[in-house]
């Protein structure tokens, strides 16, 4: 945001012929200074871009480069002058901006400069005996920069970010309505900043996943500041002790729940005390020293100066370059592109899954998939359905295609994390950004991440796309997000229609009536839709369990396309199922993937479990049954019922 704007401009100190300290002249990118009307079409038709001016600063031996303030911007820069103290603290309404918007000390290093979204207008009150200077820039004036982040700011990862935050904006505003004389002093009733040092606002689950990587064996005086910022955070409540109690339990030197009660009873005194607290950002800054990612969410205020290497994120490009751009890469070309975000979609029983996993393995080894080119790279598979399958599957695919498991790099998040949740985020990105270099990460399934959302919503779904293309935002790696089918399968995959529009490709994975299976290119954004390639599920044998009962899965293989049925208009011919059978069907690809069978009963059981516990009389055990039966009764159906068991048909 700040670096693309075209209002860039290089300083150098020059004498300001009185005696008084050196000024900090503004010069053009050409060697210029800077003269004439702020703003005028000249003065604007000279600046430059931000990575123009720093090349031009360096060429010219200048001190530095700044911003000149446009109305149009609608930025404002807040300069704090002398509010640094000599041990590098700043007052506390500095400390709680710095925590949520870009903030950087002045060349002097003795003041504070914060850039927000929002218009605050130009004025200025000088630095006295009794307070520090406040100037704020909207429309006018120029400002340098230093880049020299406070370390709250880096601390908690606003160092990127001009925020246009209510809390950033209530504290300017009243620094301008006391300072200026807009509104009396004091008439703001709730003073924004009140208070001694301010709280980040974390959530219990957030705290206790930053201690999750600060070992409670840090030593006491580290221990002792863990307890302080907790209980700064949490205000003193037990909320605040008993994540401090856990957490410290696991140590080597804890001395018990009633020795903690009597150190936490400790901190209450020092609460009331006029001195500078100790606050979660330092536990964060102890966090991100064994690994810990900091996020603040998908709610996260405007990005500013975000870039892929020294290009501004949102810079501009003559058409001629662009035109001269290589085309995009592809993981597997023509069907998997190296992209954001790639949704696999099927219905219940069309082998979604395996066609995922198959892909997965071809990346992983670099090996043609339906004789097209494959780029090698690391996978990572979030089994939110369960790696219990995964395993199983990975064991068949190992013994038909003759491979060691050893050898393929393939990493599995076992667990289901919340793609709603950010510490669940920040952990996935932990843990994807470890292996390195990773080129695929396959979500299964879309909905197992997306707990309790409305998938019909914008607003839950919307927010978990977003989530998803963190990871490629912070990892490189393509998206594969593997997703069901809705009622009407002819009309693509289930819930908001915003998923397909922010899909890069969407693959679809049918299941016809004649039982043959199709993998269809339903959408690709830069490259050809509509292209269809035929598989079928092999059943391979894995032994027995303990037992003696055979042990089976399934891989994807290629097979013939199935043939249209008429020459004119070629039928999808998409199986349909009610409600409590696509139920039947959802449940057995969930849980029984990877058997040939099960008893009867024991899939009625469990099918009637996973429903909602009615309101009057529970019918559920009987309306499973009826649909385990009727799906039995289809021609060429996807299960056979024999003496009391389920047979699964491939």
């Amino acid at each position: 945001m700040l670096r693309d704007l075209q209002g860039w401009l290089l300083w150098r100190y020059e004498p300001d012929g009185k005696g008084g300290k050196p000024l900090k002249v503004p010069y053009y990118a050409d060697g210029g200074k800077r003269y004439g009307a702020n703003g005028s079409p000249n003065d604007r038709a000279k600046m430059v871009r931000f990575a123009a001016a720093r090349e031009a600063a360096a060429k010219r031996g200048m001190d530095g480069v700044g911003l000149a303030l446009m109305p149009e911007f609608g930025i404002t820069a807040t300069d704090f002058d002398h509010c640094v103290d000599a041990d590098g603290n700043v007052p506390d309404e500095i400390a709680q901006i710095a925590a949520r918007t870009y903030t950087e000390y002045s060349p002097s290093g003795a003041g504070v400069r914060a850039f927000s979204v929002g218009s605050f207008g130009n004025n200025k009150s000088p630095t006295t005996d009794t307070q520090y200077g406040y100037e704020t820039f909207s429309n006018s004036g120029f400002v340098t920069f230093t880049g020299n982040v406070l370390p709250i700011c880096e601390m908690l990862g606003e160092d990127d970010t001009v925020a246009n935050d209510p809390v950033v904006n209530g504290i300017i505003q009243h620094l301008c309505d006391t300072r200026f004389g807009k509104r009396a002093p004091g008439s703001i009733p709730d003073d924004p900043f009140a208070g001694h040092e301010p709280k980040l606002g974390l959530s219990a689950e957030k705290m206790e996943e930053i201690l999750k990587h600060v070992s409670p064996d840090i030593g006491r005086d580290e221990w002792i500041r863990v307890g302080l910022a907790l209980h700064h955070e949490c205000a003193g409540d037990d909320t605040g002790f008993d994540i401090w109690d856990e957490w410290s339990s696991d140590g080597a030197t804890y001395p018990g729940t009633e020795g903690l009660r009597t150190q936490w009873a400790s901190f209450d005194r020092r609460a009331g005390q006029r001195q500078r607290q100790t606050t979660m950002a330092s536990v964060i800054h102890m966090a991100k020293q064994n690994g810990y990612v900091h996020t603040r969410g998908t709610s996260a205020p405007t990005r500013a100066a975000e870039t892929h290497g020294d290009r501004p994120r949102f810079g501009t490009l003559p058409i001629y370059d662009l035109s001269l751009q290589p085309p995009g890469e592809w993981l597997i070309k023509g069907v998997l592109p190296d992209a954001d975000l790639v949704v696999l979609f099927g219905a219940s029983g069309s082998g979604k899954t395996f066609v995922a996993l198959d892909m997965a393995f071809a990346v992983a080894q670099g090996l043609p998939w339906r004789g097209r080119r494959v780029k090698q790279g690391t996978v990572v598979i979030i089994a939110a359905e369960g790696s219990g399958g995964l395993g199983k599957r990975s064991l068949a695919y190992a013994k038909f295609h003759g491979i060691d498991l050893a050898t393929v790099p393939i990493h599995v998040i076992s667990a289901a994390p919340n793609f709603l949740e950010e510490h669940d985020i920040a952990a996935v990105l932990t843990s994807v950004r470890a292996l390195g270099d990773v080129s695929l990460v396959i979500v299964d399934t879309l909905a197992q991440v997306t707990p309790g959302a409305n998938e019909n919503g914008a607003e839950d779904m919307g927010r978990a796309l977003a989530n998803l293309r963190l990871i490629r935002e912070t990892a490189g790696a393509t998206v594969l997000a593997v997703h069901h089918a809705g009622k009407d399968a002819s009309k693509g995959s289930r819930g908001w229609s915003g998923i397909k529009a922010a899909a890069d490709a969407q693959i679809e994975v049918l299941r016809h009536e004649d039982g043959q299976r199709e993998i269809h290119i339903e959408k690709m954004k830069d490259g050809e839709d509509g292209l269809r390639f035929g598989f079928k599920l092999e059943v391979v044998d894995l032994g027995e369990d303990a037992d003696g009962d055979p042990v089976t899965s399934c891989v994807a293989t290629e097979a013939d396309l199935p043939v249209a049925k008429t020459e004119d208009k070629p039928s999808r011919g998409v199986v349909r199922y009610g409600a409590n059978e696509r139920h039947v069907l959802e449940v057995i690809e969930s849980e029984y993937a990877d058997v040939a069978d099960v008893a009867e009963h024991v899939l009625v059981n469990r099918c009637a479990e996973m429903l909602p516990q009615p309101d009057k009389r529970d019918q559920r055990k009987f309306l499973m049954r009826r649909a385990i039966q009727t799906l039995a009764k289809r021609k060429d159906g996807p299960l056979a019922v024999e003496h009391g068991r389920v047979i699964f048909c491939s």
